[in-house]
């Protein structure tokens, strides 16, 4: 009678198991295709259903034809080399587009006028920077105003590219070739405007209101074709305190009253309270509104 090794039989039941393995994986090679059954159905996206398609919609509101602006005229009578280190009271004092109050607090006229030194940046992008100034002047009884000006050098002539009104105790800046006029138009909110060189003058192509606090009202967009969004910072109300309905508790753990009810044997039980404060769960979210 022939024995067999012990462990034979086993080692046969693993070599076909992994034979089998083999020619499973065979069948495939890494990186193909497989198949993970039935696709998910199509769904269509629903499509608009008018509610009443019998009214008819009005007419599309006709926009106003673009007014063309007449390029900038030189100042008469002046030429210049240079912009940089001119006095600002040159070119304006050369500008006929001046209105008398602005004559009159050239020529310190007034209590509250002034004329702001020139400050001098490339707002055209042609390397020679532009002269810009502001006068500021009394409109009326206690409503002094201002009037921001720029001058640009095309040759030897010098040319008017900007004439905004502006608040008094506006702000300025610039933010690479964009000059950023800031006006606080209320008490808890400013106004920000964004001029642009566009062709041959300085444009406005964003206004933007930002709020501060509450209790301002604002109309939004002032600019309906160039106007950023509305952005609001509300402050964070602080969270009303809560009156106690007896004395002050202990710190640490807190009894809770005993319920109306039969006496019951013993003296009262304290339901403890887990140590810490409360938490305030509801919090404002700063809110954006266009």
């Amino acid at each position: 009678m022939r024995t067999r090794p012990p462990g034979t039989g086993l080692s046969r039941c693993l070599l076909l198991v992994l034979l089998a393995v083999v020619a499973a994986a065979g069948c495939r090679a890494p990186g193909a295709l497989a198949d993970a059954g039935a696709a998910r159905p199509v769904r269509a996206h629903p499509s608009p259903q008018p509610l009443w398609p019998d009214v008819a919609a009005g007419p599309a509101p006709t926009r106003p034809a673009a007014v063309e602006q007449q390029k900038p005229a030189p100042l008469p009578g002046l030429a210049l080399d240079a912009l940089t280190g001119t006095d600002a009271r040159t070119p304006l004092a050369a500008d006929p587009a001046l209105s008398p109050p602005e004559r009159t607090a050239l020529a310190a006229g007034c209590a509250h006028c002034a004329v702001r030194p020139a400050q001098y940046r490339d707002l055209d992008g042609d390397g020679r920077p532009e002269l810009l100034t502001a006068v500021l002047f009394d409109a009326g009884p206690d409503s002094p105003r201002a009037v921001l000006h720029v001058y640009a050098l095309r040759g030897r002539e010098v040319l008017p590219v900007l004439a905004v009104p502006a608040a008094p105790d506006f702000t300025a800046e610039t933010v690479g070739a964009d000059l950023v006029v800031h006006e606080p138009t209320a008490p808890f909110a400013e106004t920000s405007s964004t001029y642009r060189w566009n062709t041959d003058r300085m444009v406005l192509v964003d206004r933007r209101i930002k709020v501060l606090g509450p209790g301002v009202d604002v109309s939004g967009c002032l600019l309906a074709d160039a106007c950023g969004p509305l952005v609001v910072l509300a402050p964070t109300p602080a969270p009303t305190p809560v009156p106690s309905a007896g004395p002050a508790p202990a710190a640490g753990r807190t009894a809770a009253p005993a319920q109306d009810g039969p006496a019951q044997d013993g003296p009262a039980r304290a339901t403890p309270v887990p140590d810490g404060p409360a938490r305030d769960t509801a919090r404002p979210a700063p809110t954006r509104t266009r």
